[in-house]
């Protein structure tokens, strides 16, 4: 056994992954990271998560990230023999989570009261696309139409721009988070009262959640929610601001920092000025602010105001593309980015999960598996 998954907190529990896509699959790979045993169930025509363009054999660049520290068994569910099988992993188990609709669960034989008589101690985690219950629960949905429903979309992108999806999956990733967290409170919860627990949670759900702070402000303010590009609603200065040869992004979140950021970009005279005295007069007058602040960093580099700025307690860094990651000293330091156990993979590099416990990293132990024909 690997010395490392003596500090995995999951080592020895069985969870039987019946997800596909993205969401699902990400929970499951978190658990798998804390050191559960996970089989992923597949049917026999291939998770759709793995023709997502680009890819790598049977495997997409989603495909391993969203399934890696899971083996893999191929079954159809709609056969008898299918479903023997299934049972049979079922009854081993300790988690069983899947992404099927509430009619699809119905169809399977796999509703919560079902699972309940069945399988009084399993933890049964469902994550859907609209929730269990409602006119829209039968719904299919994406993380893109799930933005646009629960106003993501509509906030995300520049002041005088079109509604953009976010650059990542946020509904995707943070459903499947929500799922492991759900999943690691039942987990508690059965070894102070044996007894199993239905966790349930959406893509919808996730999306309402991830829009609390808008939905507080309005009623606050009456005022619809708007976009503002890189800047933030609350806060000024905030987001992105031209240097010499690039953008950074400095975040000033009171008073006190933007006194300090005056100093350091030589314009103390910023902070005696009544327009930007207070958070909320520099919200109101943000613009005028910004081409102030942008006048100071024009003539030095972002490597120069991260350097100065960054030492003098100013949240700031530069713009840079995900890919850059890959040579961040920092993301080093973390042991953030794991190798892919799989030699012969071209995704060489994985990141992990951002957990260390007891100073140690959840490893990587097994590759997304490949398709088995």
């Amino acid at each position: 056994m690997d010395p490392l998954m003596g500090e995995m907190p999951l080592r020895g529990i069985k969870v039987i992954d019946a997800t596909s896509n993205i969401a699902g699959p990400f929970g499951g790979a978190i658990l798998g990271d804390l050191g559960a045993d996970v089989i992923k169930v597949e049917r026999p025509q291939g998770d759709p998560a793995r023709s997502m363009v680009p890819l790598d054999d049977s495997r997409s660049a989603y495909f391993h990230i969203v399934n890696r520290n899971k083996d893999l068994i191929t079954v159809d569910l709609k056969s008898v023999s299918g479903r023997t099988t299934f049972h049979d992993l079922l009854e081993n188990a300790d988690v069983f989570i899947s992404n099927f609709l509430p009619h699809q669960l119905i169809e399977l034989g796999l509703t919560p009261e079902i699972m309940r008589v069945e399988f009084p101690n399993l933890i049964v985690g469902n994550l859907s696309s609209y929730g269990q219950v409602g006119e829209d629960a039968n719904r299919p949905g994406y993380d893109a139409t799930i933005q646009a429903r629960t106003g993501i979309m509509a906030i995300t992108g520049e002041a005088g721009g079109e509604p953009v999806r976010t650059g990542v999956s946020v509904l995707d990733m943070g459903a499947g988070t929500w799922l492991a967290l759900g999943v690691l409170a039942a987990l508690v919860k059965r070894e102070r009262f044996g007894e199993g627990s239905i966790i349930e949670t959406s893509l919808y759900e996730t999306g309402v959640t991830w829009v609390s702070y808008h939905l507080s402000s309005f009623q606050i303010s009456r005022e619809p929610s708007r976009r503002v590009g890189a800047a933030h609603p609350t806060f000024s200065p905030y987001g992105l601001f031209q240097a010499l040869d690039g953008r950074v992004c400095i975040g000033v979140g009171s008073d006190i920092v933007f006194k300090r950021m005056t100093e350091l970009i030589d314009r103390p005279e910023l902070f005696e000025d009544s327009r930007f005295s207070t958070n909320e007069s520099r919200v109101c007058n943000r613009e005028i602010l910004n081409s102030e602040i942008e006048s100071a960093l024009i003539n030095q580099s972002v490597g120069f105001w991260v350097e100065k700025l960054g030492k003098g307690g100013v949240p700031v860094d530069a713009l840079r593309l995900p890919e850059d990651l890959l040579n961040d000293p920092q993301a080093y330091e973390l042991d953030m980015l794991l190798a892919n156990p799989d030699p012969d993979s071209k995704v060489a590099l994985i990141p992990a999960i951002p957990l260390r416990i007891n100073g140690v990293r959840p490893p990587i132990r097994k590759s997304a598996p490949r398709i088995m024909r």
